[in-house]
């Protein structure tokens, strides 16, 4: 009697096993609070970064730097060299206008959405699945 509920329990797992390793897709999610806190972060440094352009446009008699530039000559500071709690930032340049992209390192660990902020310094953003936001995205 108990080798029959042994083989049974044996089969049982197996079975759970075998539904498991299926063809669906594992989704691994970072906790909510921290995929927050990511964010929250992402969008002070994107604010930082975009005052950063403004002091530089304002000291520099116009035009705007990338974001080397703004490390080099102290308008901000980067130890992270352009990545910051699970976040990518990146500075586009042309002419008297700027782009700050903030996207999340790897989608749905450190971060669900990405973030834009330009010369109109009005932060957009949307859950992009790990793609660039634009200056189309929703204001946060």
């Amino acid at each position: 009697m108990k080798r029959a509920r042994w083989g049974l329990f044996i089969v049982g797992m197996l079975t759970l096993f075998a539904a498991a390793c299926g063809d669906k897709k594992t989704v691994i999610e970072a906790p909510p609070h921290a995929v927050v806190a990511n964010e929250l972060a992402a969008l002070a440094r994107l604010r930082s970064i975009a005052s950063a352009e403004m002091l530089y446009h304002a000291q520099s008699g116009g035009g705007f730097a990338s974001l080397d530039e703004l490390t080099q000559k102290g308008f901000v500071n980067d130890p992270a060299q352009g990545k910051l709690t699970g976040y990518k930032f990146e500075v586009k340049t042309a002419g008297e206008n700027f782009q700050v992209l903030a996207t999340p390192e790897k989608y749905g660990i450190t971060g669900k959405r990405s973030f834009y902020i330009d010369t109109q310094n009005v932060i957009r953003g949307a859950d992009k699945q790990g793609a660039a936001a634009s200056a189309s995205d929703p204001i946060v």
